[in-house]
């Protein structure tokens, strides 16, 4: 049985975690490698400013969207989807929540408020900035890895419901 408005709505979650990933990755492969590469405080200018710019955003308002309708989607789904469109909706919440929504909240976004409260010229800031760039980078990964395969199961789910 076909639910119409779960193929649109699988569709939607897998076109924005692709987006979303692939936000992360262009950050992850040549953003962070640049700003890194310049004098610590453009660097940390410039990524403060990019902070500054991303908080009132269509990505942050998606990567903030894409959780609960991923939580209600895969509830729906427990319930009223069987095979592998049931699999693939239960499963994309439980990879998109701690590896994109959990890792940001608990880990880039405080990196960037620790990054915020220091000036770009300080000498806090230059010691800060190789550790950030580092660390901030590495959980990127994960969460540019996190919304790719979320983009997969949706896909798969999508799929699996006209097939």
């Amino acid at each position: 049985m076909i639910h119409d408005w779960t193929l649109y709505v699988s569709l939607f979650l897998a076109i924005w975690s692709a987006v979303v990933g692939g936000v992360f990755s262009a950050f992850s492969e040549f953003v962070m490698r640049g700003l890194l590469r310049a004098e610590p405080a453009g660097g940390i200018e410039a990524m403060q400013h990019i902070n500054r710019a991303v908080i009132r955003t269509q990505f942050v308002a998606g990567i903030l969207v894409i959780t609960p309708m991923s939580i209600a989607l895969g509830i729906y789904a427990y319930g009223a989807i069987d095979g592998a469109a049931r699999v693939a909706l239960i499963a994309a919440p439980i990879v998109y929540l701690p590896s994109v929504f959990l890792v940001t909240m608990l880990g880039n976004v405080p990196m960037n408020n620790r990054l915020e409260r220091l000036h770009y010229r300080s000498t806090a800031a230059a010691t800060y900035w190789p550790t950030y760039g580092r660390d901030w980078t590495r959980l990127n990964h994960v969460r540019t890895v996190g919304s790719v395969l979320t983009a997969g199961l949706y896909l798969i789910a999508a799929i699996s419901l006209v097939a």
